[in-house]
């Protein structure tokens, strides 16, 4: 789920970005902070979208960096078990797909796909049915519901497990035939 989280902080500005006007030099410093990082306080930061910066700053005699007092908003993204979301199927492997939720790559299981055992079609790379009326492949957009998440410092390591067994998921042709 995508969310807007306020913060208020203090922010260091290097002298190398002083000649930009002062919200755009404090953007550009919260960016490299938190831009594309995980958090376990916020999510998976998307965006720095907002910056205030109050009139006040202070400057440390001996360091050359100026700091602000600044209010801010960051365009974060978590996953909760249970949240239902649109995905794209990026891969089918024997084992299951793994679909893109977000900045998030989830492992949808064989065996959690419907209430029918899928198989694996090596040759035409997708999870079939046995009667080859429902199937998923690369590219197919699918409703997935989150069963797990474990996301331990880089997103790279987030494991999630989805599932599709349930009223209303599955990839989005099986409901408009």
């Amino acid at each position: 789920m995508y969310r807007i989280i306020e913060v208020e902080d203090l922010v260091r500005v290097p002298p190398n970005l002083t000649r930009r006007e002062i919200p755009d030099a404090i953007r550009e410093v919260l960016l490299q902070r938190y831009k594309n990082h995980y958090y376990e306080k916020f999510g998976y930061v998307v965006d720095v979208i907002e910056v205030n910066p109050s009139s006040e700053n202070r400057v440390i005699l001996g360091d050359p960096n100026i700091y602000y007092k600044v209010r801010y908003k960051l365009l974060t993204f978590t996953l909760e078990p249970n949240e239902v979301f649109l995905g794209v199927v990026k891969d089918v492997v024997e084992y299951g797909a793994y679909v893109l939720i977000g900045p998030f790559e989830g492992l949808l299981h064989i065996s959690q796909i419907a209430k029918e055992k899928f198989y694996f079609n090596r040759e035409q790379k997708r999870l079939e049915s046995k009667d080859k009326k429902k199937y998923i492949q690369p590219g197919d957009k699918v409703y997935v519901k989150v069963s797990t998440v474990s996301i331990k410092g880089v997103v790279a390591n987030a494991k999630i497990s989805l599932t599709m067994r349930g009223e209303g998921l599955g990839a989005v042709w099986w409901y408009e035939k």
